[in-house]
């Protein structure tokens, strides 16, 4: 069989498909932002007994629900309807990553501060150190060390999973590709370009995890 390749049908959609990847980008740069920040917020309070019986079921919902799923309930949630003012789509699909994002990072932030080797402060607190400079010399390298592996892998997938959104119609990239095929019926060019349009955006990004991943293990992050 034979399929004939027509990439030129699509040279006049490429602004588009630039439209659709600034849009991916903004995404999950908001996503990272906002759901990095609840999550080290939760995650300290989650350090304390009383919030864990509080907090963790909630926690535990984010996490077992899929982000479609999060996603498509956001979307229904957020309207005129039901909550008097209808939420745009970009900012519907925002939310509801950031929760995905949030539930999963407290949890390892709680982890990894609990991880901190009690031995390590005791010989702080035995040379004499404050509690400030604890914090900041042994308690903060350790924490970090353990969170940057996890945490970028964390940050790759909610670009990946910024495709999601088309479901809603936010235009990224996998929207456009949609509306291109509607207009020029060329599937798999449009999915070739999609598919290389997230490998220039995930595989940079892997390799920088993993550099990143080894400055901390050499104990380059300090603080």
């Amino acid at each position: 069989m034979y399929y004939d390749w027509k990439f030129g049908r699509l040279v006049p959609y490429t602004e588009a498909f630039c439209k659709g990847t600034l849009t991916t980008l903004s995404l999950t740069l908001i996503v990272i932002l906002v759901g990095t920040l609840i999550g080290v917020l939760l995650g300290l309070v989650l350090r304390r007994r009383f919030a864990r019986l509080i907090l963790y079921p909630i926690v535990d919902v984010f996490r077992a629900l899929p982000p479609l799923v999060l996603i498509l309930f956001m979307y229904y949630l957020l309207t005129q309807q039901v909550i008097g003012v209808a939420v745009p789509a970009f900012w519907v699909c925002v939310i509801a990553m950031s929760l995905n994002l949030a539930a999963f990072t407290s949890d390892l932030v709680r982890a990894a501060i609990e991880n901190v080797p009690a031995d390590a402060v005791d010989a702080g607190r035995a040379l004499g150190m404050s509690e400030r400079q604890i914090t900041k010399h042994i308690v903060l390298p350790s924490v970090m060390r353990e969170l940057i592996p996890s945490m970028t892998l964390l940050y790759i997938a909610m670009l990946k999973m910024s495709s999601l959104a088309s479901v809603i119609n936010v235009r990224e990239v996998v929207y456009t590709a949609q509306t291109v095929i509607s207009n020029v019926s060329r599937s798999l060019e449009a999915w070739v370009i999609v598919g290389l349009i997230y490998i220039v955006l995930v595989v940079p990004s892997s390799h920088g995890a993993r550099a990143i991943e080894r400055w901390a293990k050499r104990g380059i992050v300090r603080g």
